[in-house]
This record gives C-alpha cells, structure tokens and sequence, in this order.
C-alpha cells in the first residue's frame, strides 16, 4: 500500500470519526434542550399554583374539583389560573410539535387537557382561551372531547 493510500483512509476514518462526534453531541443538545423545557413548564405551573396563596383554597382543591366536576369557588384567581393553564397548554403544544417535549409526556399533558376541556364550570374562559391558540390544537381537542357541556 502506498503512502497516499493510508494517508486517504485515516482521513476517511477522521471524517468518520468526526461525523460520529457531532452526531453524539446533537443527541447531548437534544436531551438538554428537553430538561431546560421541562425545568421552563415546571417553573410556570410553580407560579400558577403560587397564586391559590392568596385565596381559601389550593390549587389542588380546584384541579380535583375541575376533575369531578364540584368545584364551586369563582374568583379572579381561580378564572385567572384556568387562562394561564391554557397558555401553558398551548405552549407545550408547540414544544411538542417542534420535538422538544417527549411524546409520554405530551400524551400526559393531551390527557390534562382534554379534563378541563371537558370541564363545564370554566368552559367560558376555555373557548376564549382557545381562540388566542393554534388552530391545530383546537381540533385536536374538539376531536378526542368527550364534549359533555350544553
């Protein structure tokens, strides 16, 4: 083998090597782009629930009370919490479409979504919401809706 030959093939096997390289820090970029993500959501979803401080109940109580349809209590914060949610929502929606959220998660987040679009207590604040929002995710939701509200 002449000397141009070996000097041809570790180039190659460099180039290989290279390409192989950048492949694994774009999965690297990838993973954490996904963690910074899900720290912006988790960060968000901490302020929502920061402002139930306020008032007599938690924001657990209104989640289960959406859930089961028996929450009664309608303040500023409870209307102002379910418009936040639905600006999360939308944001998450679009997270999703451009591959920086986990199709488990999302389906997570599609699920939640789909209960308190279902939910008939707050259903004005809903339709209002989904207006500002992709078209896209409307018809996702109008099409997997259990639609129970008159």
């Amino acid at each position: 083998m002449s000397i141009e030959r070996i000097i041809n093939v570790i180039g190659i096997l460099g180039v290989i090597g290279s390409l192989i390289f950048v492949g694994l820090q774009m999965e690297q970029s990838q993973k954490i782009a996904l963690a910074a993500q899900q720290q912006s959501r988790t960060e968000v979803l901490v302020d929502i629930i920061g402002g139930f401080d306020e008032g007599d109940s938690s924001f657990v109580e209104y989640i289960s009370g959406i859930v089961d349809g028996t929450y009664s209590e309608d303040t500023t914060t409870v209307r102002d919490a379910t418009w936040q949610i639905w600006m999360l929502y939308e944001n998450d929606f679009l997270q999703y479409k451009l591959g920086l959220m986990d199709p488990k998660v999302w389906e997570a987040k599609l699920s939640s979504m789909l209960t308190i679009y279902n939910a008939c207590k707050y259903k004005d604040i809903t339709d209002l919401a989904l207006r500002f929002s992709t078209a896209e995710l409307s018809e996702i939701l109008i099409k997997s809706s259990e639609n129970r509200c008159p």
